[in-house]
């Protein structure tokens, strides 16, 4: 017994009390308004109701907010009724709808569903993001509400290698163990190593040049990964576990899952990077150069076969070599040996050492965990099959993708419709109706656009930066993405053309609120305001969670001087900042500005003071909102709140002195002098002047 109440003592000393002193400082903390949750979604009142939105900060554990990676804004109702079905979408940029997320498959999706169920309400939310993969999505799942009529997509598969703790990556250290990137990710989670990770920033605070910006793929063109890297099989088992485990999280949840297979490009991607053996003579080296410059002369020949015969004298040195497998897949198909183009192409995207394409080993264990779930709450939807079906007798390419693994419009529907057809036969199995034909859905959802156009021009710039100038095709590559960017503008037109056909369908009342606020948009374009008012009012009466169309609508009656108008639109906007301070700031100063201009010098009060209170890192505004309390008291003959504001002012800008601030916003002590001046404390105005004609100290 003395035993059994040492060991226990012991025990409680090493686990119990710091386990407990763990749990003080992080309820301390979260008391204190220190951190910020990391789950994906976050609960919020709105007007007396509840409502999930994404929270942009959940990314933050896994890639530096520096650089950028935000959700799909979502806002959702917590209470969804018995007519309601929803969507959730899982996965990176290509289930996200990179190029232009306007025309991503989860439009079309939203489009198909509600065309064949018009009793439903449908929402369809995309929690998608830029370069996550499977440890990423496991974690979003985790977020996602339980509910019936809810389904789940998974399509991820590409940043396997190139995304978080993978042997690609770049920021991050390659773990072989699941279950201590799991670990690490739970910690990350704490507010206390929230706490941490900012005092650490504070004591080694980084310049603009170290700071860490997005620079897309070229990012990851460093960290090559050849197909007999010892880690890539962790990859794979890493994968196929996240997989498993996060269909288990959803159904766990009642929530119906749909698995997808990954499609890529095949026939139009060449290689991003290829390897040769190692220890190759140059000798060996220079005879495989000349296969490979004998094969290209023969292509431009279009003497395929001995293009074949010069490639397979190149293979026998260099077995691996990811470009002449693709360089042979060209070749059989232009002989019609399509099997045999197949094949190579496949095995060109398997040995290819920058891994940004879902490989054949990701797919298999797709599959495999995909056999795990035989159940009525489950559909494995075989989009990698479906994309060679549709490009046959050829692999899928330029026919369905841009360019390694993101979806064309066609590509899109097709994954759609694969997704709607699983749906429909889960909600209606009855249901006979044919889904709606892409002509359709591009009418629908506004494809192609002006923003198509600049998606288009975007890729343009992205494809002409590493890896892609080191593809063999690089230049066909280029071509395409010009030629359709062309093509897209030739469609859609003068803005009065686009304005035509979208006042056409919704004539028709089938115009969703993208249609409108598209509309809005163009006709403010257009300067005229009345008419995007019109379309804005649309939008919030169908979706009220669209941040932006309130700020517009807002910025709109202000410039016909209806400032009363304004404020509620203002007071909704505060809803869907989405934690962004200088966003909340500007709204705040905005909405002291029309509470003031609509005779409301209290509530302007109010605004201006809670700007100041929540936002005193936002320097600008936070001086602006001083000055506007100044001179609204100086012109109101209010002493005792002049000498008040000038009192916490004074404290303010010395704060931000003691603290160097002067580097980061030189205006300070112009700003200092404009204000004071205002009140009629000219000496002191002329001291702060005199500060910012000083020379900054070395």
């Amino acid at each position: 017994m003395a035993l059994f109440k040492n060991l226990l003592f012991y025990l409680i000393a090493l686990i119990g009390v710091p386990a407990a002193f763990f749990i003080i400082v992080e309820q301390g903390l979260k008391f204190a308004g220190i951190g910020a949750p990391q789950d994906f979604f976050k609960i919020l009142n709105i007007n007396g109701q509840a409502y999930y939105q994404d929270n942009p900060a959940f990314i933050h554990q896994f890639y530096p907010a520096s650089l950028g990676i935000t959700p799909i804004e979502n806002t959702f109702s917590a209470l969804p009724d018995d007519q309601t079905i929803r969507v959730f979408i899982l996965g990176g940029s290509a289930a996200r709808g990179f190029p232009n997320l306007n025309h991503g498959f989860s439009r079309h999706l939203e489009i198909l569903l509600e065309q064949a169920l018009p009793t439903k309400k449908i929402d369809v939310i995309n929690t998608a993001m830029t370069s996550v993969n499977s440890h990423v999505i496991y974690d979003v799942a985790k977020s996602i509400p339980a509910g019936r009529s809810t389904f789940a997509i998974i399509l991820v598969g590409n940043n396997e290698v190139v995304g978080p703790y993978g042997p690609g990556t770049f920021n991050q250290t390659f773990l072989s163990n699941l279950s201590i990137i799991r670990l690490i990710q739970a910690i990350k989670r704490t507010r206390v190593w929230q706490a941490a990770n900012v005092l650490v920033g504070n004591l080694n605070p980084k310049n603009d040049k170290e700071t860490l910006r997005w620079r897309g793929m070229q990012m990851f063109t460093d960290n090559n990964v050849a197909f007999d890297d010892p880690r890539l099989e962790t990859v794979y088992e890493h994968y196929e576990n996240n997989l498993f485990d996060t269909v288990s999280r959803l159904q766990d949840k009642g929530i119906h899952v749909l698995l997808s297979s990954v499609p890529v490009n095949l026939r139009d991607s060449a290689p991003f990077s290829s390897q040769h053996p190692p220890g190759l003579s140059d000798d060996a080296l220079n005879t495989l150069n000349r296969q490979h410059q004998y094969s290209a002369a023969r292509f431009k020949d279009q003497r395929f076969q001995d293009a074949v015969n010069a490639l397979n004298a190149a293979k026998a040195i260099a077995p691996n070599h990811a470009d002449t497998h693709y360089q042979l897949g060209i070749a059989f198909e232009h002989l019609g040996q399509n099997a045999e183009s197949a094949e190579h192409f496949q095995q060109a995207l398997d040995l290819d050492t920058l891994r940004f394409r879902a490989d054949t080993q990701i797919n298999a264990r797709i599959r495999r965990v995909a056999e795990q779930f035989n159940d009525t709450a489950f559909n494995f939807v075989d989009s990698e099959t479906a994309f060679k079906r549709a490009s046959q007798p050829k692999q899928p390419g330029w026919n369905l993708l841009l360019e390694h693994v993101h979806y064309s419009f066609e590509g899109n529907y097709l994954l759609a419709a694969g997704f709607a057809e699983a749906i429909l036969e889960t909600v209606d199995a009855s249901s006979q109706s044919a889904l709606l034909p892409a002509q359709e859905i591009a009418h629908r959802i506004g494809y192609p656009n002006f923003t198509t156009i600049d998606a288009m021009g975007r890729l343009l710039d992205m494809v002409q930066t590493p890896p892609f100038t080191g593809q063999s095709n690089y230049v066909a590559l280029v071509d395409f993405i010009n030629g359709t960017g062309a093509a897209r503008a030739k469609q859609v037109g003068s803005t009065q053309d686009v304005i035509k056909r979208r006042k056409a369908l919704v004539a028709t009342g089938r115009a969703d609120w993208q249609i409108h606020y598209e509309l809005a948009e163009l006709f403010r374009h257009e300067q005229d305001p009345e008419s995007a008012l019109h379309h804005f009012r649309q939008v919030i009466q169908e979706y009220p969670h669209h941040g932006s169309s309130h700020l517009k609508l807002a910025e709109i009656h202000q410039a016909f001087g209806r400032f009363k108008a304004a404020i509620p639109h203002l007071e909704q906007a505060l809803n869907y900042t989405r934690d962004d301070q200088t966003l909340q700031a500007q709204t705040l100063g905005a909405l002291a500005s029309a509470h003031l201009k609509a005779g409301d010098p209290s509530q302007a009060k109010r605004r201006l003071l809670e700007l100041i209170a929540a936002h005193s890192d936002q320097i600008e505004l936070t001086l602006k909102a001083y000055g506007t309390l100044v001179k609204r008291a100086v012109e109101e003959g209010a002493a005792r709140d002049v000498n008040q504001h000038l009192r916490d002012l004074e404290g303010y800008a010395q704060a931000l002195v003691r603290s160097n601030q002067l580097e980061q916003y030189p205006l300070l002590p112009r700003r200092m002098a404009q204000i004071l001046s205002l009140a009629g404390r000219h000496a002191e105005a002329r001291q702060w002047a005199q500060l910012q004609s000083k020379p900054a100290e070395s």
